[in-house]
This record gives C-alpha cells, structure tokens and sequence, in this order.
C-alpha cells in the first residue's frame, strides 16, 4: 500500500514538473523571439544566419528540456524512439500520414497552388526536418510520454495537442498573424488536429518516430 502512494506521488510529481517546464519553455521561446528581433536591427537579416539561429534556439530550448523531461520519467531514448519496431511505426506514420497529405495536395490543387515545394532552401528544410523531430520529440517524446504517467492516452494527447499550438503563439504574435492563425481553421485548428494525429501514431506505434513521419508528411503538403 505504501509503494503504491510512493508511486502515484511520484508520477503526481512528474506530471507537476512537466507543466512547470514547458511554461518554462514558452518563456524563453519568447525570448529567444525578441532576442532575435533585436539582432535583426543590428545585422541584416539572411537565410542562413536565421536557419542557424533558430537551430540553435530549438536545440537549446526545446531539445535538452526534452532529454530532461524524458529521464524524469525514468524512459531513455532507446524507448522513446523504439527502432526495433520500425514495422509498427512506419505503417502508422505513413499509414496517417498519407492520408493528412492527400487533403493538403488536394486542397493545394484546387487552389492552383503547387501540390509539392518547387525550390530547396533552408526553410524547406527546417519545415520537412528541423521541425517534425524537434517538435515531436519535445511535444509527443517529452511532454505527451510524462503526462501518461497519471493521465490516460486520451487526456495526454489532448493536453500535449493543446500545447502544440501553445508553442507556435509566440511565432506568430511578432510576426503579426497571431488572430489569423488563432481564427483560421488551417491555423490553431489544423495544427491541434495535426498534433492529435500525431500523438495517436505515437502511441499506436509505441514510438515518437510514427509522429514524426505523419509531421513531415503533413508539412510535405
């Protein structure tokens, strides 16, 4: 009876810490965002130099609480990316995938759009690899794996859906799209269902990897 109460309070403890450090996270997202608003009056802006920054920014503020996060639980990376069961996760990832591309070149052809990218560039990276890793791992890996801990599936994947979109908020107020993203349906709405999709992969696949293979093909598009 009292290992059980140990437990739980431990994984009381753990989902506590988690909310604490993704709010955290946010906090210096933001000030990763202003920071680089400030470099920009200094140092013209170009498409290397900002592909470095917010490398560097993502691996900084996202990643190592990521690894953080992960270890709390008592998980390692050999678990979260589960290699072995590659069969799982690449028929789940592509499975989904697939199907959330199919809308997005679809909806891209009936508005005279290009169905895929016409040019290779640095944005086309950290849009296919940059952010498909980074954001499953810190989203589904770290944030989504630790919630479990108390929560059911269900609840986990809606909260960690929720903080999806939390994530992009500071991106898009100094850009200036914040309302439109918040009120467009391929804005906050696509990308918590994108989010829900992705974390059902994850956990369908027992690895972040089916997550990140629904986002690269749902950016793909």
């Amino acid at each position: 009876m009292m290992i059980a109460e140990k437990n739980s309070s431990n994984s009381n403890k753990i989902v506590k810490q988690t909310y604490t450090v993704f709010g955290v996270i946010i906090f210096f997202w933001i000030i990763a965002w202003l920071f680089k608003i400030q470099i920009d009056k200094v140092v013209s802006e170009t498409e290397l130099g900002s592909f470095t920054y917010w490398t560097t920014a993502k691996l900084l503020i996202w990643i190592l609480p990521s690894f953080w996060l992960i270890r709390l639980s008592g998980r390692n990376l050999k678990q979260v990316l589960n290699f072995s069961n590659y069969k799982q996760w690449l028929s789940w990832g592509v499975g989904i995938g697939f199907g959330v591309a199919f809308l997005g070149i679809a909806q891209n052809y009936l508005n005279g759009k290009s169905i895929f990218p016409t040019r290779f560039d640095y944005g086309l990276v950290n849009v296919l690899l940059i952010s498909p890793v980074f954001e499953e791992f810190l989203v589904r890996g770290g944030l989504m794996g630790n919630l479990q801990e108390t929560h059911s599936f269900l609840k986990s994947n809606l909260i960690s859906s929720l903080m999806f979109v939390v994530l992009h908020i500071p991106g898009w107020f100094f850009m200036g799209s914040l309302i439109s993203n918040m009120t467009r349906l391929d804005g906050a709405v696509s990308i918590f269902l994108i989010g829900l999709l992705c974390g059902y992969a994850v956990n369908r696949s027992n690895s972040v990897l089916g997550g990140v293979i629904v986002h690269f093909l749902n950016n793909l598009a």
